[in-house]
């Protein structure tokens, strides 16, 4: 399916869902959402004054986040197309580097954090990319996918160690990363439980998304260009506090060392503190 396609079809979906009239927040389930933007006439951009997530209307549904996602009509460029072996040669022999996908930052924000030979999942790991630049980095990585070609083609082409059941791993993970993930999902809780299910005792949550904060629609020309159609949650720093209070995760960090918080992406450090 092309692009304009999807793109008709995202709007026409959204049209209908506006008579359903649902406007209860993702993140905490409160109905007093006030307006923030409105886009193309069938879908706006909401946020809660309890929780401070914003999210588009209409929201996300779980059948439709499964035919996306698990049944491969998600496209968005270098993130989900398969390289050829030719081209992957190429990515391999220079660990990524100079492409938007080169992980160099985000290893060294493990390597503050973490011992050599960690165990790091990588939640939503596409086709392995990341997860290949962190196993080089010296750490124990483990892979979860819901893509079934896009984890075949990291189990066989990358070696990644893909896991179909994340039961097998409960209390074992030193780490759980997330790399633009959360901005996806129906109910952004699903990261958090996870994490607080998956990690160790003092294990970290390392989260990676857009910068949803409020702060940066005066300053960012593109604010509003980044949700909608596959990003149906814009995540502020104050919902992460909140989520992590909600879930038992100690808030250490909430931009990158170096950056300010209207950075265009959100660094979050959680501990799990029990």
């Amino acid at each position: 399916m092309g692009e304009r396609q999807a793109r008709v079809d995202y709007l026409l979906w959204a049209g209908a869902q506006l008579a359903q009239g649902d406007r209860t927040c993702p993140g905490c389930g409160d109905n007093h959402s006030r307006l923030v933007r409105r886009k193309y006439w069938v879908t706006s951009l909401r946020e809660c004054p309890n929780c401070h997530l914003r999210f588009r209307l209409p929201k996300e549904t779980s059948e439709r986040a499964e035919k996306l996602y698990k049944r491969e009509t998600y496209r968005q460029g270098f993130t989900t197309a398969l390289p050829s072996q030719e081209e992957l040669s190429r990515l391999l022999e220079t660990h990524f580097a100079g492409t938007e996908k080169d992980y160099a930052p985000y290893v060294e924000v493990l390597r503050s954090l973490l011992a050599p030979g960690a165990t790091i999942l990588d939640f939503g790991s596409s086709w392995g990319y990341g997860s290949w630049q962190i196993e080089r980095a010296g750490f124990v990585v483990f892979s979860y996918e819901v893509g079934q070609d896009r984890a075949r083609y990291a189990r066989e082409h990358l070696n990644c160690k893909m896991i179909e059941d994340l039961g097998t791993i409960a209390g074992t993970i030193d780490c759980l990363f997330s790399s633009h993930v959360i901005e996806h999902l129906p109910d952004p809780n699903l990261l958090f439980c996870e994490a607080a299910r998956l990690l160790k005792p003092g294990g970290y949550l390392v989260c990676l998304c857009p910068n949803g904060n409020p702060d940066r629609e005066r300053v960012d020309p593109n604010y509003h260009k980044v949700w909608g159609k596959v990003h149906p949650l814009y995540i502020t720093p104050e919902f992460m506090r909140w989520a992590c209070a909600r879930h038992s995760l100690e808030l250490s960090e909430l931009s990158f060392p170096g950056r300010t918080n209207l950075s265009s992406e959100l660094l979050t450090i959680a501990r799990k503190t029990a």
